[in-house]
């Protein structure tokens, strides 16, 4: 299932563009796959909140 922009609050919204930019600006290899570990966990959590939601709703 693809993630859509409204599976996402406004402040994950932010705090995933604020980590994409960090990430395309890193340098350091280890420091760059720990902001990717970040970016997926975060969109992990919404994912996951988004499907209990929805099953609150069915």
């Amino acid at each position: 299932m693809m993630l859509h922009s409204s599976h996402f609050s406004s402040e994950e919204k932010l705090m995933i563009r604020e980590l994409k930019n960090k990430i395309r600006k890193e340098s350091n290899v280890k420091e760059k796959k720990e902001l990717e570990r970040q970016l997926n966990r975060l969109i992990e959590k919404a994912f996951i909140k988004k499907q209990l939601l929805r099953r609150k709703d069915l």
